[in-house]
């Protein structure tokens, strides 16, 4: 009996032993790790360069350190990414493991980060796009370990530029964000319409700014905005501009962005040197371009409508363009009297129970010119008392882009729809002097259906 009760004090003795070498056997030198973990591992949560330092024994220099965490050669985008990865991120550590004999616990440390390969953090094209995909998608984990020697007075971590090199490793990914500057990717700028960078009687300007086309293939780029100046003052500032998906921009100052004094008395951009300067949204210059407006004095021309008959509006298609510049980029085989009810009578023709008269202009896609139009109203087919009434309808307009053309649109829906002619005076100016082309139709007192052929 004495020989058992000695076997099994011995067999109790070594198992505490064993119990003192593996697992927390020391409570506090346990919570000595845990500590010095805590304390590593929020510095390192924090980007605290210099608190990191302190833990490293020469095993990267300042320099290397600051380039991992906070690297020099991001642009603003870059760095805006990269704080919001670093603010996703967080950690719990969990109990140490103690080896006795070795005088070491080791500190198991859970990371959770924000997922780079999630479809909404890959896709998004704005700094506020992708914070809210990180913050949305489900994180990230990854686990690390950390050693920490007991054998001195104080604890210190064997191993610590492994976790600072996982935490920040997501520096070192290419999430194809725009390195550099914008004005890096800048190719060429010209004025629009005016090879001579000359402008003359018009109700806009504008340049074309073209950059590399590897811009296209980039994500967060930032916005641009632009201003125009006249003789050296600033007369315009555009709002921000979104700028993805292209690597050509065309920036334009029109009569809307105009105020008073920047109009002559024709309706036309005033005369003078213009710049434009365009800017990134950090307000970097990114290029200038000059061009000159020189306005040449108009004399109002004078229209008159053709004396036709009846069944001449009937078979016929009437309308004369007079402007040579626009015949040139006119689609005279798409251009006509539009037909939207289907109360058409004839090539000018139509029945009383229309609604809308509408002259479709077919034009070349690179025309965006305004155009401004009167639709007058006769009984008489000779419109002889235009002069003492007046436009029935007067407006302004701008094509329609198609997808192989683009379309003036020139419509007029009045009230009541009375029988007789209807002329159409288009100017191009808003001063209407310069007349560009002319039409008529008439409106037969029948409706549609009730037409005798």
């Amino acid at each position: 009996m004495r020989r058992t009760y000695r076997i099994l004090i011995a067999a109790l003795l070594v198992c505490c032993e064993v119990l003192s070498c593996c697992g927390c056997g020391s409570p506090d030198r346990g919570d000595e790790a845990r500590a010095a973990c805590e304390t590593f591992c929020e510095s390192v949560k924090a980007g605290d360069t210099a608190k990191i330092l302190t833990y490293l024994n020469g095993e990267a220099s300042e320099e290397a350190l600051n380039g991992l965490i906070n690297p020099p050669e991001f642009n603003q985008e870059q760095t805006a990414v990269s704080q919001a990865i670093k603010e996703s991120t967080t950690y719990s550590i969990q109990d140490p493991v103690y080896d006795k004999n070795a005088k070491t616990a080791t500190v198991f440390v859970v990371w959770n980060q924000a997922d780079l390969s999630a479809d909404e953090v890959i896709n998004a094209n704005s700094i506020e796009e992708f914070k809210t995909a990180v913050t949305s998608v489900p994180a990230k984990y990854f686990t690390l370990s950390l050693t920490v020697d007991l054998s001195g007075e104080f604890a210190s971590i064997q191993n610590p530029m492994e976790t600072v090199y996982s935490v920040y490793a997501y520096n070192t990914v290419d999430l194809n964000i725009m390195p550099g500057a914008l004005s890096d990717y800048f190719v060429k700028v010209s004025p629009v319409l005016a090879p001579k960078g000359v402008y003359s009687n018009v109700d806009a300007i504008g340049i074309r700014v073209d950059f590399q086309e590897a811009v296209d293939t980039l994500r967060m780029i930032p916005d641009v905005y632009y201003t125009v100046a006249r003789n050296g003052e600033v007369i315009y500032t555009s709002d921000l501009i979104d700028f993805f998906g292209t690597h050509s921009l065309r920036l334009d100052y029109t009569t809307e962005m105009t105020s008073a004094g920047d109009l002559n008395e024709d309706g036309f951009i005033t005369d003078g040197s213009y710049m434009f300067m365009v800017f990134d949204s950090h307000s970097k210059e990114i290029c200038r371009c000059e061009c000159t407006v020189e306005n040449v004095l108009l004399e109002k021309e004078e229209f008159q409508f053709e004396k036709y008959k009846k069944d001449h509006y009937l078979s016929n298609l009437v309308y004369d363009i007079k402007d040579s510049e626009l015949m040139a980029t006119s689609f005279i085989y798409k251009t006509g009297w539009w037909d939207y009810d289907g109360t058409s009578v004839g090539k000018s023709a139509f029945a009383s129970n229309t609604k809308t008269l509408g002259f479709s202009l077919a034009v070349s896609s690179t025309n965006d010119k305004e155009l401004y139009f009167d639709y007058y109203f006769s009984k008489e087919a000779d419109f002889s008392d235009i002069g003492e009434t007046g436009p029935a309808f007067s407006s302004s307009l701008r094509p329609t882009i198609y997808e192989d053309q683009a379309c003036y649109d020139i419509d007029y829906t009045p009230e009541e729809m009375k029988p007789g002619f209807y002329g159409l005076v288009v100017y191009g100016d808003a001063a209407k002097k310069h007349i560009l082309f002319t039409a008529a139709c008439i409106v037969v007192e029948e409706k549609s259906g009730d037409v005798i052929d």
